[in-house]
């Protein structure tokens, strides 16, 4: 009961510092999870910031899912990334603390004809160019540290193909915090595939209205506070640093009437049927989230993934 009032103690100096009308602020009603996670997060904030990446340097066009869930897209190599052009891909979005995981990249030819083989196929040599590696790395103040090779991996296949999927699996076990997220969700394969987009829809739909509405406030702590404090234990926050992180994706979200309707996308079930996902599908907006706003300067795009926690009825956005 302390930290409940504890949060919205804090959420109201915070609001009320920076000068909003707390009428418009949504009570927020923490579930016995959250003030777990709540009382979790200055211990945690203490602890050595261990983090992972997969680090990918690639010739070859290639996309990245995660435990089934769609980390890279449609990556072509670019010379002038740094550290010899290989790609982080931080694993914070997409493992829960220690255990065993799996990623599966997909690999297309060159595009380039000056450098795909004359047969327009990948072949072993293109894959012997590859260099994939589990990072481990600390970071301090938004510096990474302590750089260290966790695991590499090799792909081998028989003959030149057209393209190539190749899974990895790897440990992860010196994290010190464990969060829920979609471990305990619904399998959504198990719903109507045409009542799963209606209701997925739906509450996109619901989600867009809020935000067109300019509810950011209630969009972020009524509907998101669980998202944010997963990602809040899994980034090393303390209290204060959460509530800030609130604060701040509440206020800097100006979508009042500036909301794309949604269309032109498809349903993406992931991470092995517990996550949902609408990805725009018209060529400009390729793989965007449908909930789109356009301020003065740029068009902007929110990530939102959601699931069905196991017993309910209802969809959730669910942590990053």
């Amino acid at each position: 009961m302390m930290i409940r009032y504890f949060l919205i103690f804090l959420l109201v100096g915070i609001l009320s510092a920076c000068g909003q009308d707390l009428k418009n602020v949504v009570p927020v009603k923490m579930t016995s999870y959250d003030s777990l996670l709540l009382s979790q997060l200055e211990k945690n904030s203490k602890h050595k910031k261990i983090k992972y990446a997969l680090s990918t340097t690639s010739k070859l066009p290639y996309s990245l899912k995660i435990n089934d869930i769609l980390a890279e897209e449609n990556i072509a190599p670019n010379d002038d990334r740094v550290l010899n052009h290989f790609t982080w891909s931080y694993l914070d979005n997409y493992i829960l603390g220690n255990g065993n995981y799996k990623a599966k990249y997909t690999f297309q030819p060159h595009e380039d004809p000056e450098i795909a083989a004359e047969d327009g196929l990948i072949h072993q040599s293109d894959l012997d160019e590859l260099e994939i590696e589990l990072l481990r790395y600390e970071e301090y103040d938004g510096e990474i540290e302590n750089i260290t090779i966790h695991k590499k991996f090799t792909f081998t296949i028989p003959n030149p193909v057209s393209f190539t999927e190749q899974e990895i699996e790897f440990t992860i076990k010196d994290l010190p915090y464990k969060i829920k997220g979609w471990s305990e969700s619904q399998d959504l394969r198990d719903i109507d595939s045409e009542l799963l987009k209606k209701e997925v829809v739906a509450y996109y739909q619901e989600l867009r209205n809020i935000l067109n509405e300019g509810s950011n406030y209630k969009y972020t702590y009524e509907l998101q506070k669980t998202k944010y404090l997963e990602a809040a234990l899994s980034a090393y926050l303390n209290k204060e640093e959460y509530v800030n992180m609130l604060n701040t994706n509440a206020t800097n979200k100006i979508t009042k009437n500036k909301m794309y309707p949604i269309e032109n996308y498809s349903l993406a079930i992931e991470a092995e049927g517990r996550l949902v996902k609408l990805y725009r599908t018209d060529s400009e907006l390729l793989n965007w989230d449908v909930l789109i706003y356009e301020d003065e300067k740029y068009r902007n795009s929110l990530a939102v993934r959601l699931h069905k926690p196991k017993g309910s009825d209802t969809f959730e956005i669910i942590t990053k």
